[in-house]
């Protein structure tokens, strides 16, 4: 059901014309008009509204989610599910759970034409995953259905156009490059989790979800997400905006842990400590060498640019501490999927997608870059150092143009699996 597919021509990240829409980062088109290019195709009402918040959240669905969404039964189900499946946009993996009688199958939503209408023909739903990502995309849909009333981004353009209104830099936003195998050119791709983000004016949520591993390894998941988005984070509540995180589990004992940890990073920020004059002109020359490229005033004022960003380090360090604990969101709750129980999970490998063993090179003929550093560095437009205080992510620039300032610091990973 999900093997390899070959790599197709991307377009740009912030652009994506189709035939059916066109959606761009200023005028993103609404559900409704998303619908209605489905509509066009030939589907019902009913056929265009679920294949829209499918194509747009997750690409993949169980019978479940459907039947609790329109409230139908097996029948209606199963003919919906031959319908798509007929039309060559759908393809289904059938499992067993422990009763060994009734049918749990992940259904994946890939037929081109479908995203194309939607304008999100490049949208990498449509392709397959590994196991990990097809149920972390599972839980995020779980909770939209959950939640229709939350002002869904669905996409990357779109989500990347709400924070640019609130006037905030896409250099806070959390972000990976990658290089075709083939070719020297690079795409930059933004949340690269595709995790759900919703917005009603006054809050923002962030949905984290992540089904594979035990306590240990979905507690340390966590907290990498989460500092992950703490520029972010910050950056939305320095325009008087809240934060809010939800935590989607399948179980009750998952949801409680999860929400003990984020319990520790809820609470006000915390003012930022004073800093000396001394201080203030570093960091301002670090800034001004970052921005231009030129490196000399910090060789003439500081020896070398790699003494000032040590020395830029030791500052930051020192903030760090005066502030105490990191306080990075408003509030938090959690939700249980309880239609994904883990005998979904527990389905042969030969039911669920699978990227195969880790290797260099991705399957569609990409490699990612090697990790990204996260650290703390002060407020500064762009460039290297760019962020608001609290960990961010610096790229890493191209060999021939990689800066001093960065010169014996190590990286840093996620230690999830990225779309």
């Amino acid at each position: 059901m999900f093997g390899p597919m070959h790599r197709i021509p991307r377009r740009s990240a912030l652009t994506s014309h189709s035939a059916g829409i066109e959606a761009t980062a200023t005028t993103p088109p609404t559900f409704g008009e998303r619908a209605a290019a489905l509509r066009a195709l030939g589907w019902t009402d009913r056929q265009a509204d679920w294949l829209t918040l499918v194509c747009l959240h997750s690409g993949v669905f169980i019978r479940s989610q459907y039947q609790a969404r329109y409230n139908v039964t097996d029948g209606p189900t199963a003919r919906f599910i031959r319908s798509l499946t007929r039309a060559g946009v759908l393809r289904e993996a059938g499992s067993l759970d422990r009763r060994g009688y009734r049918p749990t199958s992940i259904c994946h939503v890939h037929g081109r034409a479908l995203y194309r209408a939607l304008g999100i023909e490049d949208n990498r739903h449509r392709r397959n995953a590994s196991r990990e990502v097809v149920m972390r995309r599972l839980l995020s849909l779980d909770y939209v259905l959950e939640h229709p009333e939350c002002g869904w981004l669905p996409t990357e353009p779109e989500k990347l156009a709400y924070f640019q209104r609130l006037g905030i830099s896409p250099a806070v936003v959390p972000q990976r490059v990658y290089h075709g195998l083939f070719t020297d050119r690079a795409t930059r791709r933004y949340l690269v989790f595709k995790l759900p983000i919703a917005s009603n004016g006054t809050a923002t949520t962030f949905v984290h979800a992540d089904p594979v591993g035990g306590p240990r390894l979905q507690a340390d998941r966590l907290r990498t997400w989460v500092i992950a988005h703490s520029a972010l984070w910050e950056a939305l509540r320095d325009c008087e905006g809240a934060v809010h995180v939800v935590a989607v589990t399948r179980t009750a004992a998952e949801a409680a842990a999860k929400a003990a940890i984020l319990e520790t990073w809820r609470g006000p920020p915390a003012p930022a400590p004073p800093r000396s004059e001394a201080d203030q002109q570093l960091l301002d020359a670090v800034e001004l060498a970052d921005s231009t490229g030129d490196l000399r005033p910090l060789d003439a004022m500081y020896g070398d640019a790699i003494q000032a960003a040590r020395a830029v380090r030791r500052i930051l360090d020192r903030e760090k501490a005066g502030r105490g604990p990191a306080k990075y969101i408003d509030a938090y709750s959690t939700h249980v999927a309880e239609r994904l129980t883990p005998d979904v999970l527990a389905a042969p490998a030969g039911n669920l997608p699978s990227s195969g063993p880790p290797s260099a090179s991705n399957l569609d003929g990409t490699r990612t870059d090697p990790p990204s550093l996260r650290t703390y560095l002060p407020s500064i437009p762009s460039g290297l150092f760019t962020g608001s205080v609290g960990p961010v992510a610096i790229r890493r620039p191209a060999p021939e143009s990689r800066s001093p300032l960065l010169g014996g610091v190590r990286g840093w990973e996620y230690p999830c699996q990225v779309e």
